[in-house]
């Protein structure tokens, strides 16, 4: 069986044509329910799905991992501003709905509860982002050729866990949760344990090929932003969504600055080099440039991050910023790694950005990404430094 066919034909109209992972098959169903939007497209493992929208089938929007979307924003496959991160999906055991579930809590009873399977099912281990990474976790366990025989690959999750709920018996089995939240037949059992755990990150944007671009990025809207919130939990993702910012989210942005500035000792400067805040499209999309917030869970602004052109060649990382309770989950590299795919997309050469010493944490980040010191004659009031990092 091949990746998943989606034709959902609810009124006379134009479709929206999906190539997507799997893993996004419950939220846009969810979504396109809510907006009475038709659908069709390929929902499946997502290295199949890349090679889909690569050999040019029609597209939309597509739906992939936050590494493969860089990659195709840096590269001109979609269009870059309608880019919105969905959130993360964590890896999963799952197993039949009448079965009992299993305590899978750490290496030791992960390993007896798959030793003591009749089969597992898990997605394809070449192309699925979970099946690569399942078949690492056997032969962590050692326990790959132990447990060959009763091995069930299917080209994706969500074909993964039909079969596993009708073909019976007490097996068990592993994706992302979303593809195991939206199979009737089986349950969630818990994420893999600490230390065999994968979260993915999923990102949506627009085809470049689309020819309804505009509905295209509306429904994109639909899935990252507050309307879609309670769509996402329930469809299994968790996390940070990042989207660009509208005008609605200056305030917010204002209060995660002026909080970060604080809590380093450094005040923020509205009528200077906090200019920009005061009206965010004027000061990055008018420019041609990108603004990006991330929003938590409860849906309040948790980061933000801006990226506009100097001139034809260079651009510049401003406001690069990450409240304090929400560091750690590698939303600040999420942020960057964006703003880079946007500058690379826009055929920028170099990117620089100035800072404060005392912001050791993004510093460190900066470095980590290629940026390197550079020297400036002058600099903006409250930084000190400058980097710079040549694409």
């Amino acid at each position: 069986m091949g990746p998943h066919r989606e034709d959902l034909r609810r009124q006379a109209g134009p479709v929206m044509h999906f190539i997507s992972a799997g893993a996004a098959h419950g939220l846009v169903k969810a979504v396109a329910d809510e907006a009475g939007v038709e659908v069709a497209g390929s929902f499946g493992a997502v290295g199949a799905m890349l090679d889909k929208f690569k050999s040019g089938e029609e597209c939309d929007v597509v739906i992939l991992t936050n590494a493969q979307i860089a990659e195709l924003t840096a590269n001109g496959g979609v269009i870059a501003e309608t880019s919105a991160d969905l959130g993360s999906v964590p890896t999963a055991i799952a197993v039949r709905e009448a079965s009992e579930l299993p305590d899978v809590s750490s290496e030791a009873t992960l390993r007896a509860a798959l030793l003591a399977a009749d089969a597992i099912y898990f997605p394809d281990p070449a192309r699925a982002t979970a099946g690569i990474h399942f078949a690492k976790v056997l032969d962590q366990l050692g326990i790959r050729a132990e447990v060959q025989a009763r091995i069930r690959n299917h080209p994706n999750g969500a074909t993964a866990m039909a079969a596993m709920a009708r073909d019976g018996g007490a097996p068990i089995g592993c994706t992302q949760a979303t593809e195991i939240l939206a199979t009737p037949g089986v349950r969630l059992v818990q994420p893999l344990p600490k230390g065999f755990d994968l979260e993915t990150v999923y990102t949506a944007a627009v085809a470049t090929r689309s020819s309804r671009a505009k509905s295209a990025a509306e429904f994109v809207a639909r899935l990252s932003g507050e309307s879609g919130r309670a769509a996402r939990i329930k469809a299994g993702f968790r996390g940070y969504v990042i989207r660009a910012a509208s005008s609605r989210d200056g305030a917010a942005v204002r209060g995660v600055v002026e909080s970060v500035l604080a809590e380093y000792g450094l005040s923020l400067d509205p009528a200077g080099i906090d200019a920009d805040l005061g009206d965010l499209d004027a000061s990055y999309p008018a420019r041609g440039g990108l603004f990006d917030v991330a929003i938590a869970s409860d849906g309040t602004v948790a980061g933000c991050c801006g990226l506009y052109p100097i001139d034809a060649k260079t651009g510049e990382l401003r406001k690069m910023y990450v409240l304090k309770d929400a560091r750690g989950s590698g939303l600040g590299g999420r942020l960057l790694r964006r703003s880079l795919a946007f500058a690379r997309a826009r055929g920028l050469e170099r990117v620089e950005l100035e800072t404060a010493s005392v912001l050791k944490e993004a510093i460190a980040l900066y470095a980590g990404a290629g940026f390197r010191p550079v020297a400036r004659a002058h600099l903006a009031p409250r930084c000190d430094q400058a980097f710079a990092i040549d694409l």
